[in-house]
């Protein structure tokens, strides 16, 4: 299971969560400074953001897919049976249709009626942001922090620790310019076609 192939594909997962969880940001936040100024430049930002969204989608569920096939290729298959059949079954099923289920979200931007009204495109985003924001990753580190807090029993340190927001906020700065430059760029390489 720890094959240097299964970390690298692992590793790329991750990062496109991560771009998944700033497209909900960085697209939530256009589409309200959108509603109050009515400004073309995010018009075309919002479109763009949607274009970037829906093809990042496809190509993340094929790296899941493969994803999914190393991890059950792998010599420890008992062990992942029992937890797709133990008492916590929900929760295992539950993280392995999640990616699916934004991913599919994502794919209803195809549909030009659906692409096309702003009120359509802010209830994807945010039902994607919801999902995004229940990865795996993110309950992980939020474990991590809660963890090291509780069990940090010495007087001295029972002040409140400003690490906590300082690692929130680069998550959630990282992946919304990450996000917004890959728009950038695409805007870049195709600004003369059209989206469709």
């Amino acid at each position: 299971m720890d094959t240097q192939a299964y970390k690298i594909i692992r590793a790329i997962c991750e990062f496109l969560e991560g771009l998944f969880f700033g497209f909900g940001i960085v697209t939530i936040l256009a589409l309200v400074v959108f509603v109050f100024f009515k400004k073309k430049e995010l018009k075309i930002f919002i479109e763009y953001a949607v274009f970037v969204s829906r093809n990042l989608a496809i190509f993340y569920m094929v790296i899941y897919t493969v994803s999914l096939g190393f991890y059950y290729a792998s010599k420890e298959f008992d062990f992942f049976s029992e937890r797709a059949t133990g008492p916590y079954a929900w929760a295992y099923w539950l993280m392995l249709i999640r990616p699916i289920v934004f991913c599919g979200l994502l794919q209803f931007f195809w549909l030009k009626r659906i692409a096309n009204k702003m009120l359509n495109i802010f209830s994807i985003t945010f039902l994607v942001f919801i999902v995004s924001l229940f990865s795996g990753s993110m309950f992980e580190k939020l474990v991590i922090i809660n963890a090291s807090y509780h069990r940090d029993y010495m007087m001295e340190t029972n002040q409140f620790n400003t690490d906590i927001i300082i690692i929130i906020a680069s998550y959630i700065i990282e992946n919304s310019i990450l996000f917004s430059a890959l728009v950038f760029v695409s805007w870049a390489i195709f600004k003369n076609r059209k989206l469709d």
